[in-house]
């Protein structure tokens, strides 16, 4: 008796195995349907707060351009949305719970910041780039005249370029690379084998050549081309290269000097005599004058002699 039990135990086993399978797959299918159901509502729901904010529909691809980048540690959420604002609009930020991952209050608080930011610099690209790297940032920047920043930071037409087009078919890969000192584009297709107009795509927001790297922004690769590339023989090309550039430049600018010496005059000043008046004479500007003549002022004296290029 005993040993038919356990012989109906055994019959028993890989049925109830087979079981477990079947409610795992199930199971698996359910939570991939249940994880993509829940984007697409949040997709909807970003639009439509857009559109009644009155905001650009372009600013829903934020999230997606701000996960290529390296974000500092005090941010977080989808928005990579920083501790002081999130706090600043209503959400809980602590040890024990951080309301910054809950993606519809992330959002919510993101795109009010987004808004206070236009409404205090009056240009979408400035209210970006106050976002990702704070108003006092983007105050000294604006203050110095330093454009690095804005050189790098997205833009809504990098977003636009996300949304238009398919920057990377699905099944490929990439890998980002940082890097801390320029590198030449010319040096990155020629070393790498991508070419400028691929690279491109990949870095919308890198506009500068030589590309000035900003600290957390890295540069992407497809993975297979990421594995060879030497970041040393980058910078070593990339200093060549500047070199060689400034070089040309200041050979130029050497030939445009002699070609201007050959076609220069020495004028004697006259008793009378104005900057204005004579620049008038040899229609010149008398910016150009005081320039040539390393003048201070606009006083000349009687028999004084000027350099003027024709």
């Amino acid at each position: 008796m005993r040993v038919r039990r356990n012989f109906k135990s055994l019959i028993l086993i890989p049925f109830l195995a087979l079981g477990l399978v079947l409610f795992s797959t199930v199971a698996a299918q359910n939570g991939a349907l249940s994880s993509d159901v829940k984007t697409a509502p949040l997709a909807r729901f970003t639009s439509d707060q857009l559109a009644l904010r009155n905001m650009p529909a372009e600013l829903a691809l934020l999230p997606e351009a701000i996960s290529n980048m390296s974000m500092p540690g005090n941010r977080a959420g989808i928005w990579a949305l920083d501790a002081l604002d999130a706090v600043k609009y209503g959400l809980k930020v602590d040890p024990v719970h951080d309301q910054r991952y809950d993606d519809t209050l992330c959002t919510l608080a993101a795109l009010s910041s987004l808004q206070e930011h236009f409404e205090r610099y009056g240009e979408w690209d400035l209210a970006i780039a106050a976002y990702l790297h704070s108003p006092a940032v983007l105050n000294n920047c604006l203050q110095s005249g330093d454009s690095t920043l804005l050189l790098h930071t997205i833009t809504l037409s990098d977003l636009s370029q996300m949304e238009k087009s398919e920057t990377h078919s699905p099944s490929e890969e990439f890998s980002i690379i940082y890097f801390n000192q320029p590198i030449s584009l010319e040096a990155v297709t020629h070393l790498s084998g991508i070419s400028a107009a691929e690279f491109s795509k990949n870095n919308p927001i890198f506009r500068s050549d030589p590309l000035v790297p900003l600290e957390g922004y890295g540069l992407r690769f497809p993975v297979e081309i990421a594995a060879n590339i030497e970041v040393d023989s980058l910078y070593a090309v990339t200093t060549r290269m500047v070199e060689e550039r400034k070089a040309e430049v200041l050979k130029k600018k050497k030939q445009a000097e002699e070609e201007r010496k050959q076609t220069s005059i020495i004028y004697t000043v006259k008793y009378g005599d104005t900057l204005s008046g004579i620049a008038r004479k040899h229609r010149v500007r008398v910016s150009d004058i005081k320039k040539w003549n390393k003048l201070k002022s606009d006083f000349i004296r009687e028999k004084q002699k000027l350099i003027i290029y024709k």
